[in-house]
């Protein structure tokens, strides 16, 4: 059996098949690439994902601002300043909106009636916890908007962004930095003078992006600063710090107070001056994506460094007999039979280890390879520039630093054929006994990646590594604030997690210590004497003290750790768990399986049979598990909630427990001890009096809660942008190519002999790989990383690893395999083979010729004849092996 029906057998059963002429297809291709010129337009904004993103953001906002405006009657900016915090989960925690219960001049009717009598709820002195029913209904309305905040929203933001940060070419420019900065570097280590290393060091962090990034969000945190500072809000330097760093992480830890006028005096929420809510609104807005560029790239650097060898394993470790059967339906679609030829070639070994790093997905691939076959007008099985830029392109200036991308891919290939040319001059001995050290080499390799993946090596996985960060982390805090604030252990573990992981509740804060009596030690030299308290609030000052802000200083640096390295260390132990070894195949067998779920219930003839399966497909959805994940967990939170001494109504907990898991933190704890039927009792003296078991509670449930808020809010909003993420793709897969590309292109795929221009076409697997890099899924590097292992397996330099050669090298395909349901996986990659040689097969049946899939006697033309290595993508694969194999390696005869 091939992979997919041949055209004559279709004819033959009444298929309908639709031919094109290579003139009809390279008209089309004309007509598609003048519409993606007009598409580049304002005229055709609304053709692009940002415009929809910015579309839903606008939508997101002006909802909420209306709301907060008429049911709070807050002004614009308040109300624009509340669901900007409140909805992208910074949390402030003030105003409240239980404030709207006190109020005395509401003038709406139907709030009016929701804050009076009976739907006003006891005060903690009274046994309750404050509140009225108008307050839970906005409660209700601001749990709707934080969870679509923190993620379709924030999905939305993110493509605003990349819109604006990523430009077309970013892969190859990158490329370029990269070689200039080698190129500066050589300079600097060449320079006689101190005074031009420092000039050539500055350009070299000017050309970087994390530096790119720290500086922007420098500037950002600065400005924050001078407006606490400058302003009306009266802040220290420190405080202003940490009330700019904790707003644009989303931590929400200081706020703006009601305070105005010089000297200042304290005023209602109503007769605040707007500026400040509007200078706080824009700020966020602003910050929150720049201190998530920024962060982003630290933490980039801190996974590199953690999951280097991880990765390293991930490209030694065994190739399981189920990936080598689903390999050989990758790289070149040929027809190849029911099991494959038996051999992986560099372009299916690339493609195999990118999806066993995560880095893309078989569907991806597959779309790539369609986009290919629609370029090949003449079906040749390359492109060359004729087909690629088609007339009518607009040209775009060269890029000025062009040299420096060419002579970095250029340098790995001449490192690649002075190992290849070094390999031909060796005499038949020298062979055998350099592949009899690649081998034992390339076996020790694979056994130590394997053996770094067991319990015996836990301490260089990346999971352990990130562990240990953590740890250090929050152990460093809690003796801090043990020490310091002299908070009990769980309280200070509570704060530490709420405030690291920018959750930032409003109960407790830093500044309490200020006006307690019974502190000691180091801090209590900033508390009590003269000079070290700050003016109170009601003289019209912020109140706090040194001691404070000092603590707010720790909490900052806590913060800034936390929101980069942490998060990125939890994001990796999360994938070690969720993404166990051999994930990328048994993702393809799951959305096979799924496939065939939806089928069985097509054919099904009953509606019970047709439940059942629907209801067994619900459970394979992540989606699914995600959800009811994070629903059990928001329902813990909620019984918490009602049912403990902190005596919530549904809605408030509910609020509490979204907001708490969403990092808002709207609604923390309050001082309120067991409820004896009267309020002797009730309300305790300070939050520090709190019972310790409330404390324990909130640390597990934020700990556990966050990455399950995470991985369920990322797995709805790849839901609901799926549509805007795709039209992302395909619009940079229409893109047209521009000259620049296509001599890097050219460099890229297997390794051939060029010269020194490159051969002028490009076949499938460079396409395949450029795309890649344009989608922003990999790196140069990590593409030839993966390229240098192959040629370590690839023990005769045919360009094709065979099982022989794999079991030589330590990887176990001799078996029968793991997973019995690998047949739907194989039965998903023959579907993905039908598609392409339906395609394939009405272009081929237009042409007199021998087509790709009926194979050429020869490689496609380079620069000195046809080419002996696998490179024609449609042909037999035993006619493309042309280097003969040297005697003696292990389960192969000599020729």
């Amino acid at each position: 059996m091939a992979h997919g029906l041949k055209f004559e057998e279709q004819l033959e059963g009444g298929g309908e098949i639709v031919v094109e002429s290579e003139n009809e297809r390279l008209r089309k291709q004309h007509v598609m690439l003048l519409e993606q010129e007009k598409d580049k337009s304002w005229k055709r904004s609304y053709k692009k994902p940002w415009f929809w993103c910015v579309i839903a953001f606008v939508v997101w906002l002006f909802a909420g601002i209306a709301w907060y405006a008429l049911w709070h009657e807050w002004g614009f900016f308040l109300a624009f300043y509340y669901h900007l915090q409140a909805g992208l989960s910074i949390g402030f925690g003030f105003p409240t909106e239980d404030d709207i219960c006190y109020k005395e001049n509401i003038a709406n009717p139907t709030v009016r009636y929701y804050t009076e009598g009976n739907m006003r709820w006891p005060s903690p002195a009274e046994g309750g916890r404050g509140g009225c029913q108008a307050s839970d209904i906005s409660k209700a309305v601001t749990v709707i908007f934080v969870l679509s905040g923190s993620s379709i929203i924030a999905s939305a933001i993110g493509i605003i962004a990349q819109t604006l940060t990523a430009p077309a070419g970013g892969w190859y420019k990158t490329l370029i930095a990269e070689e200039k900065i080698k190129h500066l570097q050589q300079l600097a280590a060449e320079s006689p003078g101190i005074a031009d290393d420092v000039v050539i060091f500055l350009k070299i962090l000017g050309l970087k992006s994390w530096f790119q990034a720290l500086v922007s969000i420098a500037f950002w945190v600065a400005a924050g600063i001078l407006y606490g500072m400058l302003s009306e809000q009266k802040m220290t330097f420190i405080t202003s710090f940490y009330y700019a760093v904790s707003s644009v992480s989303t931590a929400g830890m200081e706020s703006p107070k009601t305070i105005q006028g010089n000297p200042s005096v304290p005023v209602s929420i109503g007769e605040l001056n707007p500026g400040h809510w509007a200078f706080s609104g824009i700020y966020v807005l602003i910050g929150v994506p720049l201190y998530g560029w920024a962060l982003s790239a630290l933490a980039a650097g801190y996974v590199a460094w953690v999951t280097v060898e991880d990765a390293d394993n991930t490209l030694h470790e065994q190739i399981t007999e189920d990936e080598f059967q689903i390999m050989d339906y990758l790289g070149y679609p040929s027809a190849k039979g029911a099991g494959g030829d038996g051999e992986i070639d560099m372009f299916e070994f690339v493609e195999c280890q990118l999806l066993r790093l995560n880095l893309v997905s078989v569907s991806h691939l597959m779309k790539i390879k369609m986009r290919f076959i629609d370029l090949d007008i003449d079906d040749s099985g390359t492109i060359d520039k004729d087909e690629l830029i088609l007339p009518g392109g607009v040209e775009q200036p060269a890029h000025p630093g062009m040299s420096y991308a060419m002579d970095a891919l250029k340098s790995i290939h001449h490192e690649i054929e002075d190992m290849r040319d070094a390999r031909s001059r060796l005499t038949t001995e020298e062979k055998t006994r350099l592949n009899d050290e690649s081998q034992a080499l390339a076996k020790e390799k694979t056994a130590e990646a394997a053996l770094n993946k067991t319990w015996g090596r836990f301490y260089k996985q990346a999971w352990f590594k990130c562990l240990t960060v953590f740890a250090l982390w929050i152990m460093t805090a809690c003796i801090f604030y043990t020490q310091w604030q002299q908070w009990g252990f769980w309280q200070s573990l509570y704060y530490s997690i709420q405030a690291g992981m920018s959750v930032g509740f409003p109960l407790p804060t830093e500044d309490e210590m200020c006006s307690k009596t019974d502190i000691v030690g180091r801090a209590a030299t900033f508390i009590y004497p003269e000079g070290q308290q700050y003016t109170p609030f009601l003289e019209g000052g912020r109140g706090g003290c040194v001691a404070g802000d000092f603590s707010k200083l720790f909490t900052t640096l806590l913060i800034l750790v936390g929101s980069s390295i942490i998060a990125s260390s939890i994001g990796i132990i999360a994938v070690a768990v969720l993404n166990p070894p051999g994930g990328w195949y048994k993702q393809v067998i799951k959305e096979a399986k799924l496939e065939h779920l939806r089928q069985s219930a097509k054919d099904s003839p009953g509606i019970t049979d047709d439940v059942v399966i629907y209801i067994r497909i619900l459970f394979n959805q992540n989606l699914f598990k995600a959800c009811l994940a994070f629903t059990v967990w928001v329902f813990t939170g909620v019984l918490f909630g009602c049912f403990s001494e902190q005596r919530m109504t549904f809605l408030t907990g509910l609020y509490f427990s979204v907001t708490s898991i969403a990092t808002a933190g709207l609604e923390g704890l309050a001082p309120l001890g067991p409820d004896t039927g009267g309020p002797e009792g009730v309300a305790l003296p300070s939050i520090d009096d709190i019972n310790e078991g409330h404390w324990f509670f909130m640390t597990q449930f934020l700990m556990l809660g966050i990455p399950i808020y995470g991985w369920a809010l990322s797995s709805l909003a790849g839901v609901c942008m799926a549509s805007l993420n795709e039209k992302f793709i395909n619009d940079a897969l229409m893109e047209q190519i521009t000259n620049e590309e296509f001599s890097l292109i050219d460099y890229l795929g297997d390794f051939n002999e060029k010269g020194a221009a490159g051969d002028g076409k490009v076949d499938m697997f460079e396409y395949v790989e450029c795309q890649l890099l344009r989608l922003n899924f990999v790196s140069v590097s990590q593409l030839f990383a993966i390229k240098r292992r192959f040629l370590e397996l690839d023990l005769d330099s045919s360009g094709t690893i065979n099982r022989e050669e794999l079991v030589a090298t330590g990887s176990d395909v001799d078996g029968k395999g793991s997973n019995p349901s690998i047949k739907h996986a194989l039965e998903a990659m023959e579907k993905f083979m039908e598609e392409i040689e339906l395609k394939k097969g009405a272009h081929d049946h237009t042409q007199g010729a021998p087509t790709p899939f009926q194979g050429y006697p020869g490689g496609p033309m380079g620069p000195h004849g046809p080419m002996a290595t696998p490179m024609n993508p449609y042909k037999s694969r035993q006619m493309q092996r042309s280097v003969q194999r040297p005697p003696g390696l292990p389960g192969i005869p000599p020729p």
